[in-house]
């Protein structure tokens, strides 16, 4: 079971200290209901990426949370997300359960974004 100073606090603290300057890799994951213009948080991001001198990578978990738990994800590129612009709802890359709340479900999701190496989630 997750106890303080486990994997959840090593992940907080290595995001508190990213290199602006190296290589970026960013997970997105769904979390929540349908609402209008959550699809366009990924077109933020390939903006985002677009601008950056550096290597940016964006993974987008499928089916949200289960998708972070079973490493289940999509490289979001402009051409996978060009269907999606401006469309409401999570189609996406879509949700599943709303919740990370359980010790177990932390534990996990912290040794995965360890596991895949990213800088933000």
């Amino acid at each position: 079971t997750y106890k303080e100073g486990d994997e959840l606090d090593k992940v907080n603290q290595d995001l508190q200290n990213i290199d602006h300057d190296s290589a970026m890799k960013i997970g997105l994951v769904y979390m929540g209901r349908q609402a209008p213009g959550v699809n366009n948080v990924v077109d933020g991001l390939l903006r985002f990426k677009a601008q950056q001198k550096r290597e940016v990578e964006l993974l987008g978990f499928i089916n949200g949370v289960d998708g972070l738990l079973k490493e289940d994800f999509e490289i979001m590129t402009r051409e996978t997300y060009q269907y999606f612009n401006n469309l409401g709802g999570i189609d996406y890359i879509g949700r599943g359960f709303d919740e990370l709340r359980s010790d177990f479900q932390k534990q996990k999701a912290a040794e995965v974004c360890t596991k895949l190496g990213l800088d933000g989630l």
